[in-house]
């Protein structure tokens, strides 16, 4: 009982911390009590049996770590926060170095308790004790050895590369404190197979040009690298991700629908499961675990490097769009209607062609009367894109208070391929996009996707199902620009990039042998809603704090000059701790408020695109939080056969994450099995 009631207790605490942050950020002295007391319990019990081990329990000090040190050649870290400098002497220079980098994308991804998103409002954030111990893997042996000390010690695993995470599933959630983590970043070597590459078992005729890239390798590594090679690897766009995670979730880029997901061009990996085997996979070898690391998320092993098929760098990337607006004497409700359906006709037309073209639309709201359609391309058709948009041009044409312009751009191979300068000294390619700093230490008020498919625009009679979509846009739209949204420049957009439902048949057919859902296969948009702050959630609320975080609050919370917060927040950048203090209050109430609109516009996407029977469906690493019948919506009917793969080769449960398969299985934090 003594043992149960201390498991139990250690959920419940974990809980009451983020609870207690929520309201109570800055009382950092009655927190470090509770947190003592709390460790006093509970290091002297071990665990209720099967539930993991965590520092500071007796099962987890007591280990033989040294003799693990010893084994991983000295890679044994103690995990420090990435602002430890600020938790130490907030006065201190180390201090303002580490404050001054709170912008930059590589200052997080470089430290091995470095988070590039801190948390979800009044859901979680990193003000928490985050892993123990981590091995900073070099080789295959660190991490095969690592994990065969965590699995026969029952340890809590977090496995993160470069903790470009929405959900904490790599270890800057609280439910992955005290555990043992497995750092992949070091992991950098790239290899190029020129003469071709066989997947291990499969026969010499399915040799392509391909890279072999280790689990830390991140895209800024490989671009530029491939760029001057003359090559390209069809990764996601933001560079500061690294190839695990986004290839594990899928992983899409600006070519996706002509050249396939990240997922789908993987030829082989290496794995290694909880006991420390090492596995190769292809489609020829262990086929089934290879079909499930092709989206089928984390949770099977850690993937320790990547093959990838590799294609010539484009010479030419073909851009063609429409833009449009409603006059203001035409702003009603069903001339917007009216424009946002022939905007779906015109995307869903775009798709049926199956030519492979990415890009993004939008409908018009009351609050917006501009409305377009981009298409863009690996090497794309410049006349073929042209009519795919004419019949829209034509409609538009043909209508009252409507206005619009169709056109095209070729952009060459050349001395102007490289975009930049972009941030942190990185060479910007065009299909390629360095992180701004909306995205670099920053909370989440929320996290939305949902797929447009086929199916969704074909129901019922005549335009049935194209108006209900339309409608649904509008409403999201108009939800997302009232209010105190209307002061955030939060989004709703709706890209191609991650719909393959337009893919060319090449693309099509890699797709299919991956274990990403039925609905992204019939799929024409993609709905995102993303509401990003800046935040440091570890760190009192000083004003020393706030100078760090104005000039992006500024930006992206407080915007406007007019607002009476906005002169309290800059008088308390400026270092008056009073009115800091005042900013702070007022902000974090404000706030509340803003998520609780949020909340409004989630229940709105889940009630305009169900996941029943693949009408929608939502992207694994972009998703909801909270996102209801996730194993339907980020698998669909692949779902039974992936539970049964992680049945089969990680039968103890060693990686279990946050809406990862088999996760039901296990407590809300992850750390007991359910029985």
């Amino acid at each position: 009982m003594k043992e149960l009631i201390v498991c139990c207790s250690q959920q419940l605490f974990s809980t009451f911390i983020n609870i207690y942050w929520i309201f109570n950020p800055s009382s950092n002295n009655t927190m470090f009590l509770l947190i003592l007391l709390f460790t006093a319990v509970s290091v002297v019990a071990e665990p209720l049996n099967g539930c993991r081990c965590r520092y500071p329990q007796l099962c987890y000090t007591q280990l033989p770590w040294d003799e693990l040190n010893t084994t991983l050649s000295g890679r044994l870290q103690v995990v420090h926060d990435e602002m430890a400098p600020c938790l130490h002497n907030i006065s201190s220079l180390a201090c303002s170095n580490s404050l001054a980098k709170t912008d930059e994308q590589f200052f997080y991804t470089g430290q091995i308790g470095g988070y590039m998103h801190t948390g979800l409002a009044y859901s979680w954030n990193i003000s928490h004790p985050l892993a123990r111990y981590a091995v900073a893997a070099i080789t295959e042996a660190d991490i095969a050895n690592s994990l065969k000390f965590a699995h026969e010690h029952n340890l809590r695993v977090a496995v993160k590369a470069t903790g470009h995470d929405w959900f904490g599933r790599s270890g800057s959630h609280p439910d992955y404190e005290g555990s043992f983590m497995i750092w992949t970043h070091l992991r950098k070597n790239i290899t190029w197979h020129d003469e071709g590459f066989v997947g291990v078992g499969c026969p010499q005729s399915s040799r392509v040009p391909a890279v072999t890239v280790e689990s830390g390798v991140q895209f800024a590594d490989l671009y530029p690298i491939a760029e001057k090679r003359g090559s390209f690897v069809n990764g996601g766009g933001c560079t500061s991700v690294g190839f695990g995670g986004c290839t594990l979730g899928g992983c899409f880029g600006s070519f996706s629908q002509s050249l396939g997901p990240t997922a789908s061009n993987l030829l082989q990996a290496r794995i290694a499961l909880a006991n420390g085997t090492i596995l190769t996979l292809s489609e020829c070898e262990h086929a089934d675990l290879f079909w499930a690391i092709r989206g089928g998320g984390a949770g099977y092993g850690v993937v320790l490097e990547f093959t990838m098929r590799a294609y010539k760098t484009p010479q030419y990337i073909t851009t063609v769009s429409y833009e449009g607006v409603i006059e203001s004497a035409g702003n009603n409700n069903d001339n917007i209607s009216n424009v946002a359906v022939e905007i779906l006709r015109a995307a869903d037309t775009v798709a049926r062609a199956h030519q492979g073209w990415n890009g993004g639309l939008s409908v018009p709201f009351p609050a917006r009367l501009t409305f377009g359609i981009t298409l863009n391309t690996y090497e794309g058709n410049v006349s073929a894109g042209i009519e795919l948009l004419q019949p829209l041009a034509q409609w538009v044409t043909s209508q009252p208070f409507l206005s619009g312009k169709l056109s095209s751009n070729v952009k060459h191979r050349g001395n102007n391929w490289f975009e930049g300068p972009a941030p942190e000294g990185q060479q910007q390619l065009p299909w390629d996009l360095p992180h701004h700093d909306s995205e670099i230490g920053t909370e989440h008020l929320v996290s939305m996707s949902k797929w447009i498919t086929h199916k969704a625009l074909q129901q019922g009679p005549g335009d049935y199902g194209l108006k209900k979509v339309a409608h649904a846009l509008i409403n999201i739209s108009t939800l997302a620009s009232s209010g105190l949204l209307a002061t955030l420049p939060g989004r709703v957009g709706v890209d191609m990039e991650k719909a393959l439902g337009g893919a060319a048949p090449y693309t099509s057919n890699l797709a299919r042998n991956t274990s990403l859902p039925p609905a992204v296969l019939d799929s024409v948009g993609f709905v995102t809603s993303q509401w990003r702050i800046p935040a440091l959630p570890q760190l009192e609320q000083t004003s020393t704090v706030l100078k760090t975080l104005w000039p992006r609050l500024k930006v992206y919370a407080i915007t406007n000059s007019s607002d009476e917060l906005y002169s309290i927040c800059e008088a308390g950048a400026n270092g008056s701790e009073s009115q800091a203090k005042v900013c702070f209050t007022r902000w974090n109430a404000r706030k509340k408020a803003i998520v609780g609109e949020l909340d409004t516009l989630r229940n709105a996407l889940l009630e305009h695109f169900p996941v029943n029977n693949s009408y929608s469906g939502s992207y694994w690493n972009e998703a909801d939080y909270y996102e209801p019948n996730w194993q339907m919506s980020f698998w669909g009917e692949n779902y039974e056969k992936l539970l049964t793969i992680k049945k089969k080769y990680d039968a103890s449960g060693l990686f279990v994450c946050h809406h990862c398969v088999g996760s039901e299985f296990w407590s809300p934090d992850g750390n007991c099995p359910l029985t």
